[in-house]
């Protein structure tokens, strides 16, 4: 899904300059380079819009887990991945270069999708074609605008193409109900647009569900309980989706974007550097080609103790999920196995959404909204793949455990343990108790900071330095 359309857009933008002082001598257009209003003028030029900004999700997804796991308890950095450290040991500042990180791919990918929202009305196109194309640009920069407000709280809201650098300094922080009131208007009209499935070289863009069960997470987020139970039963309901009977099966690099995968970030092993890395970057340090090949194991996104004895016995999600490397004992994640080539040859996706996460969120807003009976149900379908037996009704307290318990277990490493603890208010709680109970276990566990402020990341200084009117969060320079 690789798109030239930015490229275009640069040289289109020096053709423009260039264009003014040739006019007189002669007027004919190159045919080696793309004039600015030649462009989004195509369907075609559309089409490599939407590619160009799902590709931009690459580069976003592929450092994900240091922002989205590693400050959790799900995972620690370790010896090898130093770097990692202030993420790990919750002792990041403002000059943090993965939250800058995050920031600026978040908003790369909005800017994407706002150019393609603001040019495809004036494109003469397939009427069906169209509106699915607006679902997905509207899916994906509702993705980033929800994980942004997550992260950060209050954030800039840009809804169009930005076209020059004073307009850019225009945008403020904007309140997050104001964030999540644009998110649902957005993500409404996404499902409309969007098919049930996709299918043959369509597969891997976003299709109704995903956008749904985005609607969802937000309804949840904000604990819009009551919202959420009908948008998930229409998932559960329409039958597109389902789990797989292997756990293991969900993963396999052989096996991408199977029936329970309702959203995941493609990644291309053809040879070019398009692929992913996540094998290679998860397998143990030290291990050689012994869990991967194509390059060095670099043993990122550690698993910690904790996470491996979460697990109940029988649980077959567990060798899959977690596992041990008998030489240095470090635990790792066998959900990206594969062996590539090389470095970023990987065929393993991101999963964004899968039907698991669907039927525990399906449990978690019924049991809020009073229905622990019938919330028992989903969750019962997701501990019955595991080898694990019924969970019988105690009250609507103790599921709440259980049902973040096992969002923990089925999803780690996938990138939600983080902002499962925030959503739910448990960050600082949970992470002061793993700090006592594992000091001189986990790695470096003592150095742990876990401050008030560390519910939200800083706003990077970066921005501040280009923007000084951009507010703070609490608690940082």
């Amino acid at each position: 899904m690789k798109s030239h359309t930015y490229k275009l857009m640069g040289i289109a933008a020096l053709t423009l300059a260039l264009g003014q002082s040739c006019k007189d001598f002669v007027d004919l257009k190159s045919p080696t380079v793309v004039n600015r209003d030649d462009y989004f003028n195509r369907e075609s030029d559309i089409t490599a819009a939407v590619n160009g900004m799902y590709n931009s999700l690459r580069g976003y997804y592929g450092n994900y887990f240091i922002v989205a796991e590693i400050p959790s308890d799900n995972t620690e950095a370790n010896g090898a991945n130093l770097g990692y450290a202030d993420m790990d040991q919750q002792t990041w500042l403002n000059n943090n270069g993965y939250v800058q990180s995050l920031w600026l791919n978040s908003y790369s990918t909005i800017s994407r999708a706002n150019i393609i929202l603001d040019k495809i009305d004036g494109v003469t196109m397939n009427d069906n074609l169209k509106n699915q194309y607006k679902g997905e640009a509207l899916f994906v920069r509702s993705l980033m605008y929800f994980q942004l407000a997550q992260f950060f709280g209050d954030v800039p809201l840009i809804l169009k193409e930005v076209k020059t650098e004073a307009e850019a300094y225009s945008y403020q922080r904007e309140a997050v109900s104001k964030i999540y009131a644009q998110l649902e208007t957005d993500l409404q009209t996404a499902a409309e647009g969007l098919p049930p499935v996709h299918t043959g070289t369509a597969l891997g863009r976003a299709p109704k569900a995903a956008a749904q069960a985005l609607l969802a997470k937000m309804y949840i987020a904000t604990r819009q309980f009551g919202k959420a139970v009908p948008v998930l039963k229409a998932i559960t309901e329409a039958g597109n989706f389902g789990l797989l009977d292997s756990y293991e099966a969900v993963f396999s690099a052989t096996n991408r974007n199977n029936r329970e995968i309702i959203y995941s970030v493609q990644y291309l092993a053809a040879g070019n550097g398009e692929g992913s890395n996540f094998c290679i970057a998860f397998a143990p340090f030290g291990s050689g080609t012994e869990v991967t090949t194509g390059g060095f194991p670099a043993g990122s996104n550690q698993g910690t103790e904790d996470l491996f004895n979460a697990f109940e016995t029988g649980d077959l999600r567990k060798n899959v999920a977690i596992a041990r490397y008998p030489s240095t004992n470090a635990l790792y994640t066998r959900k990206f196995i594969d062996r590539p080539i090389a470095s970023n040859e990987g065929r393993n996706n991101w999963p964004v959404i899968r039907y698991a996460d669907v039927l525990l969120m399906y449990a978690e807003a019924l049991n809020e909204t009073g229905a622990t009976g019938e919330a028992i149900k989903p969750l019962n379908e997701v501990r019955k793949r595991a080898g694990l037996g019924n969970v019988a009704d105690e009250g609507q307290p103790a599921l709440r455990n259980i049902i973040q318990k096992e969002r923990r277990v089925e999803l780690c490493f996938e990138g939600h343990r983080w902002l499962d603890l925030l959503r739910t208010g448990s960050m600082l709680q949970v992470m002061r108790d793993y700090k006592e109970k594992y000091t001189g276990v986990g790695y470096l566990v003592e150095n742990y900071d876990i401050k008030d402020r560390n519910v939200l990341y800083p706003i990077p200084f970066r921005e501040r330095s280009l923007n000084p009117a951009l507010s703070q969060n609490e608690g940082y320079d």
